[in-house]
């Protein structure tokens, strides 16, 4: 479900943490596992969200089709109750199990939320003249992608609600929607379709982000007199605290994860450094990584597997 590069900016912010008030690396690992399960949780309450208002949908479709707005009636069955996704999701078994072991009552506390963004879409243009005349499997991904994009992510009440709800969450805002906003790109609206169960997608995941947190921060002397070394006309104190980690993860990558290919490390932390740092920092981290490289190349410092020197 996690994926290396969600483990990555996991591991970068607990380290950023760690910089900042100078915790206990057990405790910081607690909190990588703590904030793990939170991420994880973000992206059920979503698919909670998106069942709940198929719900909705469906309760409002009983009123107007009594008081004969046919018309209503039939948006609502064509566009929401005949979608697959919203069946699968107010089906599933899974779904709910999930709900009840980690007592997700987020939607069943706040129904004005749905009720509310239920008004929004269904008074919406974007609604009204959605066109799903053949109720393809593709019209379905769309109408479901769009609903997300226009009126979730971009709510600013349901922005709010998460930040007032779960320290943490706001700050995982963006790489969540991402996550998610690729879950229903991938949905294959057939049996085979599931939901994610686990937080890792395996277990070496799971000890790549330990042994990524725990090996940056055993090495942390080594490494900033390695930084040091090549930023002549930088002193640590003067480089960001972010860009000083980012670069630190990158080598231990570079040094300690045989199976990684360096070129997959490198674009990994030049583009978390582009969302997560300064406009200036992509450029500047390529340069200190690139040089380092070149230099744990020439005295054979790099232990990489056939994988690894791919």
């Amino acid at each position: 479900m996690i994926n290396r590069r969600h483990l990555r900016i996991k591991v970068m912010q607990i380290l950023y943490s760690q910089y900042a008030a100078n915790s206990k690396p057990k405790e910081l690992l607690k909190i990588l596992e703590e904030r793990s399960l939170k991420f994880y949780l973000f992206f059920i309450t979503y698919l909670l969200l998106f069942r709940d208002l198929k719900r909705e949908f469906a309760e409002k479709e009983k009123i107007v089709s009594n008081k004969n707005f046919n018309n209503d009636s039939k948006l609502i069955r064509e566009l929401v109750i005949k979608n697959q996704f919203l069946s699968f999701l107010n089906k599933s078994k899974t779904l709910e199990k999930i709900k009840i072991k980690y007592d997700l009552k987020i939607w069943d506390e706040n129904h004005h939320l749905i009720e509310r963004l239920f008004k929004k879409i269904f008074e919406s243009k974007f609604f009204n003249e959605f066109s799903n005349e053949e109720n393809s499997i593709d019209e379905q991904r769309v109408f479901i992608i769009s609903v997300f994009k226009n009126f979730i992510i971009n709510d600013d009440s349901i922005y709010q609600f998460f930040e007032d709800s779960e320290l943490g969450w706001v700050d995982d805002f963006p790489l969540i929607n991402s996550l998610f906003l690729n879950y229903l790109k991938s949905f294959r609206f057939t049996k085979d379709d599931k939901i994610p169960l686990k937080i890792y997608g395996d277990k070496e995941d799971k000890k790549y982000a330990n042994k990524l947190f725990k090996i940056v921060l055993k090495n942390d002397d080594e490494l900033n007199s390695l930084i040091e070394k090549f930023t002549p006309d930088w002193e640590n104190e003067r480089i960001a605290n972010l860009d000083l980690i980012i670069i630190k993860m990158c080598i231990c990558e570079f040094m300690y994860f045989p199976s990684i290919p360096v070129r997959v490390s490198m674009n990994e932390y030049v583009e978390i450094s582009k969302d997560y740092s300064s406009p200036e920092s992509g450029k500047f981290i390529n340069g200190v990584v690139n040089n380092i490289l070149k230099d744990l190349t020439k005295k054979n410092l790099l232990e990489k597997n056939e994988r690894g020197s791919q």
